[in-house]
């Protein structure tokens, strides 16, 4: 789209001054540059290119950062990514986020993650990523030693997911900051996250923002390893 233009008067006569045009793509929720036009105006599911789930399924070690993102993956469609992930020495982050898959899309992760070793962020923001799902990422991570970063934001987690996460961060070691905020998150629930808290001497930065705690102090100490 060429750039429009427009004309102001001065001392010194009129002058022509090109304005970039407004892109409105940017401002649909589902618009994503790396995605072809019809994908962010339908938001149908879409897999990575067949390249890139070889470059996966290979180990390609030119292929580090998994980006799947706002895919609307739910379903097969998530574990045919697990299936091709499994073994993989390369990647260092995966990015699933805003893909709508639910507790057995993260359980079929979680089994490809136990097969790559080198993984060290993860962001599953915007699933539903409970029950089963969050249990199995929970013992996981009990045992893991490379995970740094976890986005679970906005996967309707709830007290029982959060009690999972309790438990995996209590034992944890190596996590840095973890985002479990907007999941539902009651008392019961924050109890068992401040608990953790006190046993867990490593994770620097906890996100637990939007949540259901009531209890103020509770609230506060869920609160207290920010950025």
């Amino acid at each position: 789209m060429a750039p429009a233009r427009t004309t102001s008067e001065g001392h010194g006569g009129t002058t022509t001054v090109a304005v970039p045009a407004v892109t409105y793509e940017y401002l649909n929720p589902n618009y994503k540059e790396s995605l072809p036009r019809e994908w962010w105006q339908t938001s149908f599911q879409l897999l990575p290119a067949d390249e890139i789930l070889l470059k996966i399924k290979n180990d390609d070690p030119t292929y580090t950062v998994l980006d799947a993102s706002c895919r609307q993956l739910q379903g097969s469609r998530i574990e045919i990514i697990a299936e091709c992930c499994k073994g993989n020495k390369s990647i260092t982050e995966v990015d699933l986020r805003g893909n709508g898959f639910d507790a057995d899309g993260l359980y079929s992760m979680v089994q490809a993650l136990k097969t790559m070793p080198n993984v060290k962020k993860l962001n599953f923001r915007g699933n539903t990523c409970r029950n089963e799902g969050v249990d199995a990422l929970a013992e996981y991570l009990k045992t893991n030693n490379t995970v740094t970063h976890l986005n679970l934001n906005e996967n309707n987690l709830g007290s029982p997911g959060a009690v999972s996460m309790a438990a995996a961060i209590k034992v944890n070691t190596t996590l840095q900051e973890v985002d479990l905020s907007l999941n539902y998150i009651d008392d019961a629930g924050g109890k068992a996250i401040a608990d953790a808290l006190d046993a867990n001497k490593t994770l620097k930065v906890l996100n637990m923002s939007g949540n259901e705690i009531e209890d103020k102090e509770l609230r506060k100490k869920c609160r207290s390893r920010k950025a």
